[in-house]
């Protein structure tokens, strides 16, 4: 069940990231690279694992140089984890947290106006102009 070809391992990672994270890149450590903070470094971890395999794999002496059912178990990991991701809730929390930071901006912009316009003594005279 964990035996599964490291060239395969990785295309199926690869895919995954580029689905789920619009990854660019050639190989899986580009992909890896484009997204960025978003994976867990344990899962990054394996994933680089996979890297490292399918690259000593393209040397024919070092072509057998893996550990199978370490490659299984990166793999199972890597596919686990990136299936349970859903886009439309990275979407929205992407949209949230930019709101958040532009209301937080906002209204630190809001109080700096409100300290200079009171250090100025600008305060009390528009306070005094309409009314107040």
């Amino acid at each position: 069940m964990d035996r599964i070809s490291p060239g395969v391992a990785t295309r199926q990672v690869e895919d995954l990231l580029v689905e789920k994270f619009s990854a660019k890149g050639r190989n899986l450590n580009e992909k890896l690279r484009s997204a960025g903070r978003r994976l867990p470094r344990r899962i990054k971890n394996h994933a680089r694992y996979l890297a490292e395999v399918e690259a000593r794999r393209q040397n024919p002496r070092h072509a057998h140089e893996y550990d199978a059912r370490k490659v299984g178990e990166a793999w199972k990991q890597c596919v686990s984890h990136l299936e349970k991701i859903d886009r439309r809730s990275l979407a929205s929390y992407r949209r949230l947290g930019w709101l958040t930071g532009t209301l937080v901006n906002m209204f630190l912009l809001a109080l700096l106006f409100a300290l200079v316009m009171h250090k100025v003594g600008l305060a009390g005279v528009a306070g005094r102009h309409i009314g107040l």
